[in-house]
């Protein structure tokens, strides 16, 4: 890696996934805007996802993040991404909010990469089972307290949602961002924490160069990756019930 100033290190990670994530929400918004107008969420939040990834490669590129941390500075910043969209689209009103959360998204980048590199000795696998626990919590919060109100009538939980919906325009922009908050959230947490298990090798005798292998279960991040894929399955006949019930 590229030896720094720290705190001048620790900028540049800022400036740069900030810049990319800043333009590329600007320019999805726009192409959103031409394409089918009223969907602006959907088009920023594919946008700022996508000017993280670009501005975290970028970094690594110029070697001021280490390969070993690629994935988990990357994943740290999403999670701070899709944490302050859903905190901005309620919150429309207030520019300086607004401002407070975009500047957030590139300070998770500096910090994430300051602490992956203090703590070089905490184990991938527990990383990334604890981001996999972050990323499934708001569904399984979601899917939690709609249960508990519709068939328990235990509001208590699912009243943060509603103070949500109740806002100004809060349902549309509660439908537009959730798929990325949710699954997005349930895809990331079952990649990451699959990737943490297997290992690609270099086959010999077969015609296909690399073979998948198993390493070994990892209790924690074999949870996370089976607690998604039972929220994901909640999740989509949820919204088959809902759209059967249309018809």
């Amino acid at each position: 890696m590229e030896k720094l100033n720290p705190i001048s290190h620790d900028l540049k990670l800022f400036i740069v996934v900030s810049l990319t994530t800043g333009v590329l929400i600007f320019l999805c918004s726009l192409f959103g805007h031409f394409i089918s107008p009223g969907q602006l969420i959907p088009y920023s939040m594919a946008g700022g996802s996508l000017g993280i990834v670009i501005g975290v490669y970028v970094l690594y590129r110029r070697s001021l993040i280490n390969e070993n941390h690629v994935i988990a500075v990357s994943v740290s910043t999403l999670i701070a991404f899709g944490m302050t969209s859903l905190i901005v689209v309620f919150n429309f009103d207030k520019p300086f909010l607004i401002i407070f959360c975009f500047l957030f998204i590139g300070l998770t980048t500096a910090l994430s990469n300051h602490y992956f590199e203090k703590y070089e000795g905490v184990s991938s696998s527990l990383i990334f089972g604890l981001l996999g626990a972050i990323l499934i919590f708001p569904t399984f919060y979601f899917i939690v307290s709609s249960i508990l109100k519709s068939k328990f009538g235990i509001n208590g939980p699912f009243n943060l949602i509603d103070g949500l919906l109740k806002t100004n325009h809060g349902q549309a922009n509660f439908n537009a961002i959730s798929p990325f908050i949710f699954a997005g959230g349930i895809a990331l947490a079952f990649l990451i924490n699959l990737l943490v298990q297997i290992q690609f090798s270099k086959s010999k005798t077969s015609l296909i160069k690399y073979k998948l292998i198993w390493k070994r279960v990892r209790p924690f991040n074999f949870a996370v990756l089976l607690m998604s894929c039972i929220l994901g399955s909640v999740l989509l006949t949820y919204l088959l019930l809902e759209n059967w019930r249309k018809f």
